[in-house]
């Protein structure tokens, strides 16, 4: 099978990237894998084996779109692919119905944000559209991939795909970095005095993690438990509002910005609990990664809420926004170590049993999900 896929990830062009890292093994799969991809700077297109990308070059976000659409255009032309996916239900969405209708190849659009959340659509004016867009594409695709139940019941309930042109199928996580490491000993030592010791992990971009309201959170919390420490690992473009609000509130000790670390396995190791605020979420690896860890979990109800994270067993689940009631389920937790211990251990129960257990069998499934 011939596949070509218009992705927007950036990182595919780079070797040792973990994007790169997957779409080698992607091409396994296949006859030939064609990737499509925007970058800002001048690249040459790349062969290796039966994997080529192509690089749609330009440093304006819009003539990179335009030129993605065209250079996919060409490729789709010249090598007549068996099939085309995209990798979202919005722009590249749009584009990849027009090439499909055009060259006559069957469409996979494939959905990694939850856009049926009415918190991403009522974000931005630009993700109102994209919601839009994705009523307009998924409808007229051959089959969907996504990556989450909660996704899949999304697209059946407004009726836009039947269930058995879907396929749920998460970003594979190798949880076996996260259950066999131990944690840092400076780590340790760093935050050994705090009573309670939370984590949250994911891109400061606000509007999709919600950091400003846990940091809010935080304010309330050390009012009666000022030992309690929250570290949020990360980077992104709300860095410096978040470095803000935490001085504001003179939540320097409370509080702590870390930016990405590499050594995240036994990092997560020394912490209690792990924190999602977020107001929406596709899936939520990191939940995963927290989870092989042996934290409980404590969540807006986003992404594998639900799905993986049942509430009162691997953690608590509350509602999105609801500031008091994740203030109320962290002083819960506070005063209950045996509750911590137990659904940590249950968290980690959980992601041992999930399936595919290999990425072997994870691949298969992947493949399976573009076979017409």
């Amino acid at each position: 099978m011939r596949v070509l896929m218009i992705s927007e990830d950036s990182n595919i062009a780079f070797q040792d990237s973990e994007a790169r890292v997957r779409m080698n093994e992607y091409a396994g799969l296949f006859e030939e894998l064609h990737i499509v991809v925007p970058f800002s700077k001048k690249i040459n297109d790349e062969q290796m084996g039966n994997l080529f990308i192509y690089y749609a070059q330009s440093s304006h976000k819009i003539w990179q779109k335009l030129k993605l659409f065209f250079k996919s255009k060409d490729i789709a032309k010249k090598i007549k692919p068996d099939v085309l996916t995209v990798q979202n239900p919005a722009e590249l969405g749009v584009m990849g119905l027009l090439l499909a209708r055009v060259y006559n190849i069957p469409l996979v659009v494939q959905v990694h944000t939850d856009v049926f959340s009415p918190w991403y659509r009522h974000s931005f004016f630009t993700d109102r559209i994209r919601y839009w867009l994705a009523l307009l594409i998924i409808p007229r695709a051959s089959r969907t991939r996504v990556v989450s139940d909660r996704i899949k019941k999304s697209i059946v309930t407004r009726g836009l795909l039947p269930a058995e042109k879907i396929t749920v199928l998460p970003i594979y996580t190798d949880i076996s970095k996260f259950l066999n490491t131990i944690s840092d000993i400076q780590t340790e030592e760093l935050f050994g005095q705090h009573s309670l010791k939370m984590i949250a992990v994911g891109r400061f971009v606000d509007k999709e993690k919600n950091f400003s309201m846990l940091i809010e959170v935080m304010k309330e919390l050390i009012k009666t438990n000022p030992e309690a420490v929250l570290v949020i690992v990360g980077d992104g473009l709300d860095k410096d509002s978040y470095k803000r609000q935490v001085t504001r509130y003179k939540l320097e000790k409370n509080v702590i910005l870390e930016p990405w670390r590499n050594d995240l396995p036994s990092f997560l190791k020394s912490f209690d609990l792990f924190v999602m605020p977020s107001n929406y979420e596709g899936w939520g690896r990191v939940v995963i990664e927290a989870m092989a860890s042996g934290l409980p979990i404590l969540m807006t109800d986003v992404g594998v809420a639900g799905e993986i994270v049942g509430h009162d067993r691997e953690g608590i689940v509350v509602p999105v926004q609801d500031k008091k009631a994740l203030l109320r389920a962290i002083k819960d937790l506070y005063n209950n170590r045996g509750k911590l211990e137990r659904m940590g251990e249950a968290a980690k129960n959980k992601v041992i049993g999930l399936n595919p257990k290999t990425k072997k069998e994870y691949l298969e499934l992947y493949k399976k999900s573009l076979d017409i």
